[in-house]
């Protein structure tokens, strides 16, 4: 708790603007009435959408104008935002990048878009630069262990990615923009509705030169891709209805590595295109009968992920991942003995299929498929201020230890005071992933069967504060992770197995934002977290984060602008080529943007990330863009 107090100062720079707010008057202003009153939806609340004043875990929601403020091509640049969440990208822009929360692994946290699952099990984890963040709307970060709702990888928590069309409502965008580094990218997106239909879709596209990964001279490593998405609804009849979405990436671009296997990158030609394909398609039916109110929802999803690796244009290898999910859930709602009730029970059903060709011959050639089934059910109660969940989940796994997971949370309302407490304890797990399973490379990498799913128990507490021009949350958590699965390099060859030692975590989170006037908010966050594993911290999880930005935007003028700051503070990080630990420096990431709006919905802006021209590593090893300045065009209507 020690190194917690000595960090207060930058507890302090972000709670200032929010707790220096006066005390709310009788004479409220309409930001007051609408801070006290908003109660907005979250779509992963629970099995159903729910008021976010039901959900007993810490949730933070981004809209369009959070992922504008922190100027990145990528929806991942507006997750650094957020308190608990660290961001490791490999390289330049396009090459892979992971999300931690709450320090967890990287392939810890279940990330959905548009309600499908993107990633297949290879290592489990999701490659967040395959999302940019023109044409996303809105997304939903849960944090804490949520396995018992949403099955396995929701260790850390979930993220609910929604694009153009959620909303239903007419609007039209288009956006060109030029800058460093070779940079170009456009993008077209449009929704509406008309009579019982209902939906929007996305096209955009994004190039680089990029910088030398490797950092030593070479060739700059360049990457391009394109992306098309579209949600929709047909209401069939008053009570019936489908939805669907679908999404389709391509992207092709470059990389460097270790090939003498001293540790250190180096410039190679190497290359990698892939193109991943998914869609979703639900049916929703909501009758009423005998004082309840019945959901029953049934719905299919299909993710195909196809990847092709090069070395100075010759074929090196292939791999392709598929998934196929299903399920039938069904929620009753009623009131009974002074109190709302809501009871959903779930089956589910999914298969992955995973297919490995390195060439003829090759050892890695494989195919291989993992199936699951999963009973669930999730339970929630609404008394006055009183608020409690219950959830359990129940996954049958071919190859492992079937599993068990639960959750319980409670919050309290306290209206007198516009403040609510929040908390819970809860369960999650991972499954071993297809490589750890069954990888095989000869002279590196053998699979290991015999694994079993990593397993994680947390809790959490939280006070959620509105003031009269601003609100704050502040939220303690500690987990405890058994089981983990790590790479043993010290057997040849190497391969997976669980550890005996368990890895504990701990921290504070806190986020608040304030609006001193109409036209201006400033919203921080900051995050303090202890992550070690018998004793040692572990890799790649920084002590504290922490971001700030204000954005103006008068009425009466047409001019905009932006400011945000996003600091990582110093971490470890493993030098492969000795196997030792090294330390990785902090850095602090700044980014601006200004716009002219004309008649008609044209805009013009300028932005620009890295303003101080940071030298950084996220990974030991990989170089790390510089400033970078950027122009474009925007037509909104």
């Amino acid at each position: 708790m020690g190194r917690y107090i000595l960090d207060r100062r930058c507890l302090i720079a972000v709670l200032l603007p929010v707790l220096s707010t006066p005390a709310v008057a009788q004479d409220t202003t309409e930001t007051s009435q609408r801070l006290q009153t908003e109660d907005p939806v979250i779509v992963i609340g629970a099995r159903i959408p729910i008021p976010q004043s039901e959900v007993t875990s810490a949730v933070t929601v981004l809209d369009a104008d959070d992922i504008d403020r922190h100027g990145g091509v990528f929806a991942i640049d507006a997750l650094r935002a957020v308190p608990g969440v660290s961001v490791t990208r490999s390289g330049p822009a396009g090459s892979l990048t992971a999300l931690r929360l709450r320090g967890s692994e990287a392939n810890h946290s279940l990330v959905l878009i548009d309600g499908i699952e993107p990633g297949v099990s290879f290592t489990g984890g999701f490659d967040f630069s395959q999302t940019q963040g023109f044409g996303v709307e809105r997304i939903e970060i849960l944090r804490g262990e949520q396995s018992a709702l949403w099955g396995p990888d929701a260790i850390g928590g979930v993220i609910n990615i929604q694009t153009t069309g959620r909303s239903g409502e007419d609007h039209l965008e288009v956006l060109a923009e030029a800058g460093s580094f070779s940079s170009r990218r456009a993008g077209a997106a449009v929704s509406g509705s008309h009579g019982r239909v209902s939906g929007g879709a996305t096209l955009s596209t994004f190039f680089t030169d990029g910088i030398d990964a490797s950092d030593t001279g070479g060739a700059s490593d360049g990457f391009e891709q394109s992306a098309i998405t579209a949600t929709g609804r047909v209401i069939l009849t008053d009570v019936l209805y489908l939805i669907g979405s679908a999404r389709a990436t391509r992207y092709e671009g470059d990389f460097d590595s270790d090939t003498d296997f001293d540790g250190r990158l180096n410039d190679t030609p190497l290359s990698r295109e892939g193109d991943t394909y998914q869609a979703r398609l639900g049916l929703i039916f909501e009758p009423a009968a005998f004082g309840i109110d019945w959901r029953h929802e049934a719905a299919i999803s299909v993710v195909s992920d196809n990847s092709l690796t090069r070395n100075a244009g010759v074929f090196s290898a292939s791999s392709d991942g598929h998934r196929w999910q299903g399920f039938v859930q069904s929620t009753a709602q009623w009131s009974a003995l002074g109190a709302e009730h809501r009871l959903t029970g779930l089956i589910e059903r999914e298969t992955e299929r995973y297919v490995s060709y390195g060439g003829p011959g090759s050892g890695q050639n494989q195919a291989r498929d993992v199936d699951t089934a999963a009973l669930a059910f999730d339970y929630g109660l609404t008394r006055g201020p009183v608020n409690l969940n219950l959830s359990a989940r129940r996954d049958d796994n071919e190859f492992f230890e079937d599993a068990t997971t639960w959750r319980v949370g409670a919050s309290y309302d306290f209206s007198a005071l516009n403040g609510r407490i929040r908390g819970g304890f809860g369960e999650g797990i991972k499954n071993p992933g297809i490589y750890e399973l069954f990888g095989f490379f000869p002279a590196f990498f053998v699979g290991n069967p015999a694994l079993t799913p990593e397993r994680s128990r947390g809790w959490d507490i939280g006070w959620e504060q509105v003031f009269q021009r601003g609100s704050v949350s502040v939220t303690w958590f500690e987990s405890e992770l058994e089981d983990e699965i790590f790479s043993d390099f010290s057997v040849f060859p190497a391969t997976a197995r669980n550890r005996l030692s368990t890895s504990n975590r701990s921290g504070l989170e806190v986020e608040g934002q304030v609006s001193p006037m109409d036209d201006l908010v400033l919203h921080g966050s900051v995050s303090f977290l202890q992550s070690d594993e018998n004793g040692v911290q572990e890799i790649r999880r920084p002590e504290r984060t922490a971001s700030i930005s204000v954005s103006w935007d008068p009425a009466d003028m047409p001019v905009s602008l932006s400011l945000a700051a996003d600091h990582v503070g110093d971490r470890t990080d493993t030098d492969f080529g000795s196997f030792q630990t090294v330390r990785l420096d902090a850095y602090t990431l700044a980014s601006g943007r200004a716009s002219w709006r004309f008649d008609k919905g044209v805009q013009i802006y300028v932005r620009g990330e890295n303003l101080m021209d940071e030298s950084y590593e996220d990974v030991f090893g990989y170089a790390s863009p510089g400033r970078g300045l950027y122009a474009g065009l925007r037509f909104q209507r």
